[in-house]
């Protein structure tokens, strides 16, 4: 139930201090109140965090269609003493999303961006499902070429064309393969589920 999402609006402006109360049993405490990130900075669940316990108790979400969480490893679910699967995905369903889009390992920020920007256009230009809009970007990202690519970022995103013309070599370097997103790691954490 300590399973949390750090929102963009809950990071503080100055990294916070680890804690230092006395405690009989510093990892316990640590544990429940915090959440700790890969690269060691901590967050008070209980006030700059939304997490599951919350999820379940106070969110009410009658008439969202979709909660997409990009994050890394949103969908990741953790077995209980029933054969029920307790995750993110499940609280945003309990309550009242209709569909949830969520990764079950650490993704790249950088394929994920673009995945996702994709994904949004299949549902706004497209008359398709939650699910047959991701499958479709994740088609897609994992068959365009670099150069296929690089114009989309100009014509369709939008991006400036000094900027693209920026991104040409490291894009080549940090994805030296063409199609560049081939690899299933940029494409294939993400799942939807709902109806």
């Amino acid at each position: 139930m300590n399973s949390a999402l750090l929102l963009a609006g809950d990071t503080p402006e100055t990294p916070l201090v680890r804690p230092e109360p006395p405690v009989k049993n510093p990892e316990e405490k640590n544990k429940s109140s915090y959440l700790t990130l890969r690269n060691g900075n901590r967050f008070r669940l209980e006030t700059q965090c939304l997490t599951l316990k919350e999820i379940f108790a106070t969110l009410n979400l009658p008439y969202c269609r979709l909660v997409t969480l990009s994050a890394c490893e949103t969908g990741l679910v953790s077995s209980v003493s029933t054969d029920e699967y307790i995750g993110l995905a499940s609280g945003f369903l309990y309550a009242g999303a209709t569909n949830v889009v969520s990764s079950l390992w650490s993704v790249s920020d950088f394929s994920t961006a673009f995945l996702m920007i994709r994904f949004y256009e299949n549902l706004k230009n497209e008359n398709l499902s939650v699910s047959q809009a991701l499958q479709a970007a994740q088609n897609w990202l994992r068959t365009i070429n670099r150069a296929d690519f690089l114009t989309w970022l100009k014509n369709d995103v939008k991006i400036a064309a000094n900027i693209v013309n920026d991104l040409r070599i490291p894009l080549r370097r940090k994805f030296p393969n063409n199609p560049p997103f081939a690899d299933p790691q940029y494409w294939a954490a993400f799942c939807a589920i709902g109806i």
